[in-house]
């Protein structure tokens, strides 16, 4: 059961938008991955495979996803928050 704010349905469809253009995806990587992002060790430590895996699945395995995620303590809406924004010069 999708249980997402307008903010966090926002965030997930332009991140598939992006993630399914390689040169995007490589572009994300690299700045999300990047020493300068304030939440790059988050990302590469402990949430990498769940947005990896989120933003490569469509909108109709979402609720599979979720159960998944429930099932390891998580949730949908955890994993969204967690996608880290684009920001500053180095993007």
């Amino acid at each position: 059961m999708r249980e997402l704010t307008f903010q966090d349905e926002a965030r997930l469809e332009y991140g598939r938008l992006l993630w399914h253009n390689a040169d995007a995806k490589a572009r994300l990587l690299r700045h999300w991955t990047d020493p300068r992002h304030p939440y790059a060790e988050r990302f590469q430590e402990k949430f990498r495979p769940w947005i990896e895996r989120l933003l490569s699945r469509s909108e109709e395995d979402d609720d599979q996803l979720d159960t998944e995620l429930r099932k390891a303590g998580l949730s949908l809406r955890v994993i969204v928050k967690e996608i880290p924004p684009v920001f500053g010069s180095f993007y």
